[in-house]
């Protein structure tokens, strides 16, 4: 049982496994996460395989994923660092005072997208600023909105309109037939709401090729297609989309003529090693 490298991170709790990307084809690296997922093995919420020197990120199922995009800017600063073992144990720890920045590929988005890391390992703080295409907004019925981004898809419901049910993971498969959203290379079903006057939402999300569905206690492109569904109706003040996981996400559709999309919030590093997969291979 061949072993394999891991590392794990939580953007904003958004649990994800990254691997190396190196002599895995697509079919070998959605398997290998399906496994890695599970609870009685390393659990996540997402895989991700990565070459870090390319600066090339191929999320499971070849998905998009905004909180995956800015953890592989922590993995950067990571291996950037003099020292990361010494830095993990506290005896040299590297503050980016003026940040680390990158350029990453990302599977799903067209254009490279830009990293700011600050902080200090095994915590950070990374940016994403993303050149937006095209992201088409539909308005199928009341309280409900598609929201198109390159490599993922997301059904808004207003939770004004749409009351979260009981079994999310059920609903959203309904959702997701009904709204033609089941060949899209992955989808999310968001309720989303106001409480206290702060934005807040719950994801599901499920990837084809993975074969997953999870809830997430984070959604990174779910809270800029929230974004882009508010800026549409005029609202571009910065936001702050609180998660299920008890952390919010900073996300800013810039009013000018430079297409551009930020999305700020924590990255923490989980854990390192290896694991042994039953079907992995050397």
């Amino acid at each position: 049982m061949p072993a394999l490298d891991f590392s794990k991170w939580s953007p904003g709790g958004n649990t994800t496994l990254f691997f190396p990307a190196a002599g895995l084809d697509a079919a070998r690296q959605a398997e290998l996460a399906r496994q890695a997922m599970r609870p009685d093995n390393l659990g996540a919420e997402q895989a991700g395989f990565v070459s870090v020197e390319e600066r090339r990120l191929r999320m499971a199922g070849g998905e998009f994923c905004v909180n995956a995009t800015r953890a592989f800017g922590a993995l950067l600063a990571f291996r950037e660092s003099a020292s990361p073992e010494a830095t993990l144990q506290g005896i040299a720890r590297q503050k980016l005072a003026n940040g680390h920045r990158y350029e990453v590929q990302v599977s799903g988005w067209q254009t490279p997208i830009r990293l700011l890391v600050r902080g200090t390992s095994p915590h950070w703080e990374v940016r994403a600023e993303l050149h937006l295409p095209s992201c088409p907004i539909t308005h199928p019925e009341q309280g409900i909105h598609l929201v198109r981004l390159p490599g993922i898809c997301h059904l808004l419901l207003d939770g004004e309109v749409h009351m979260q049910p009981e079994d999310c993971i059920a609903a959203s498969r309904m959702l997701r037939r009904q709204y033609g959203m089941t060949g899209e290379v992955a989808s999310g079903v968001i309720w989303w709401g106001r409480r206290a006057g702060l934005l807040d939402m719950l994801p599901v999300v499920h990837v084809r090729d993975a074969h997953t569905t999870c809830i997430e206690n984070a959604c990174g492109s779910g809270a800029l297609a929230l974004a882009l569904l508010l800026a549409a109706k005029g609202n571009r003040k910065p936001l702050d989309i609180m998660q299920p996981g008890g952390s919010s996400l900073h996300v800013h559709i810039p009013d000018d003529d430079q297409g551009t999309a930020i999305i700020d919030g924590p990255v923490d590093l989980v854990a390192r090693g290896r694991v042994w997969l039953p079907d992995a291979q050397s």
